[in-house]
């Protein structure tokens, strides 16, 4: 059963005390395509935007088990705000394992994470390129101009928490004559970064994700994080946090649908009829399948994030599970919010109720990586083409 330690219950706790009050705010935000600047104020004076960030640079030191469990519940609140603040705590969460980055960037950056509050978050699709996971040379690059200095520019998309990051984490082709790609951390206050506001999508309409220019930014050699030849490379250990994190803002979303049907269930009473639709056989089969259907995603999920946290030396065989437990739980999390909206029936189709937002919030975990062709992918791999 979870929580399994106290470290566990407390962050599970304050997930669990910020969450009410972003799905107060959580209609309003999604009916304007609106960011919700006071839900990350409330994060970083609760300190949770340091949750994943290792203990010796002063963060929570919380492994990714124990943020997917919080985030299960954070998601209920509000997916706009989980799915965002999944970004950064990914981005923490998994240089603070990986260490790819130089020890004097990753100091800096953290301490500003513990210290101020900073939000981090990757500016890597783009309008032609799509996801790097699709592989392709980034049209966004970086030149030099002189000892120790280079010129960025390019144009980003799908930049979540773009109206609040510190630090954009930016994938670049370095145009210097080697071929190399590289990430750097760009700095919103920089002359020259500019963000558009673009964002106008079917779900997780408050999440910040616009366009983002770097029109001529002046960066120095110690902005780079890494850097590589022949494309895009992940650096090692860092490839959990995202999937986990994005199946946990989903499973997040979908319970909060269950919740929301399993009352309307118990409270509607059709005219005419003295018993609550909880008493219909049909209601009760499908109330059945959505709690199996969440049970099981989750316990994958969050075995997953668990087995990734203690057996650091099976990560590299981790790879098929991780697969598994994102795409079992983005695929789940859809058909709870559509079997939900099936039990309530007209209601849900109403913009005043809160599940027509949740069974559009769902869906933006199916294009987020790994998609389906590529996690089947990774699973039928290791099956086919491994060791016997």
């Amino acid at each position: 059963m979870w929580p399994k330690t106290e470290r566990q219950a407390a962050l599970l706790a304050l997930a669990q005390s910020l969450a009410p009050a972003f799905a107060e705010r959580a209609a309003e935000h999604d009916r304007d395509g609106s960011f919700p600047f006071e839900n990350f104020e409330g994060l970083r004076r609760s300190g949770y935007t340091a949750a994943s960030v290792p203990a010796e640079y002063g963060g929570g030191g919380y492994g990714l088990d124990d943020v997917a469990l919080a985030h299960l519940a954070l998601a209920k609140g509000d997916g706009s705000t989980a799915i965002g603040l999944a970004m950064h705590l990914m981005l923490c969460g998994g240089e603070g394992q990986a260490r790819a980055w130089p020890e004097a960037a990753r100091a800096r950056i953290f301490d500003e994470v513990v210290r101020d509050g900073a939000l981090i978050n990757n500016a890597a699709a783009e309008p032609e390129l799509g996801s790097p996971q699709g592989g392709g040379r980034p049209q966004t690059t970086v030149t030099p101009e002189g000892p120790g200095r280079w010129r960025l520019s390019g144009h980003k998309t799908f930049t979540t928490l773009a109206p609040v990051l510190t630090y954009f984490v930016t994938y670049v082709a370095v145009e210097d004559g080697s071929g190399d790609t590289a990430r750097l951390a760009a700095q919103r206050d920089l002359p020259g970064v500019r963000v558009e506001e673009t964002w106008d999508a079917l779900g997780m309409r408050a999440s910040g994700s616009h366009d983002v220019h770097f029109d001529g930014v002046m960066v120095s050699d110690d902005d780079f994080l890494s850097r590589s030849g022949g494309g895009a490379r992940r650096e090692a250990g860092a490839n959990a946090w995202f999937p986990i994190l994005v199946g946990a803002t989903s499973l997040g979303v979908a319970e909060a649908a269950r919740d929301y049907a399993v009352r309307f269930a118990r409270e509607r009473q059709p005219l005419g009829d003295a018993a609550p639709l909880a008493t219909i056989p049909h209601v009760r089969e499908q109330i059945g399948r959505i709690d199996a259907t969440v049970l099981a995603a989750r316990a994958l999920l969050l075995q997953t994030a668990e087995d990734w946290e203690q057996h650091p030396e099976e990560r590299v065989r981790l790879g098929p599970q991780v697969a598994a437990a994102k795409r079992l739980a983005t695929n789940s999390a859809v058909e709870v919010a559509e079997t939900a909206m099936r039990i309530v029936g007209g209601v849900a189709l109403h913009r005043s109720e809160p599940i027509e937002r949740y069974f559009r919030d769902v869906r933006s975990g199916l294009v987020n990586p790994p998609i389906e062709a590529r996690a089947l992918e990774t699973i039928a791999r290791a099956a086919l083409d491994g060791p016997e």
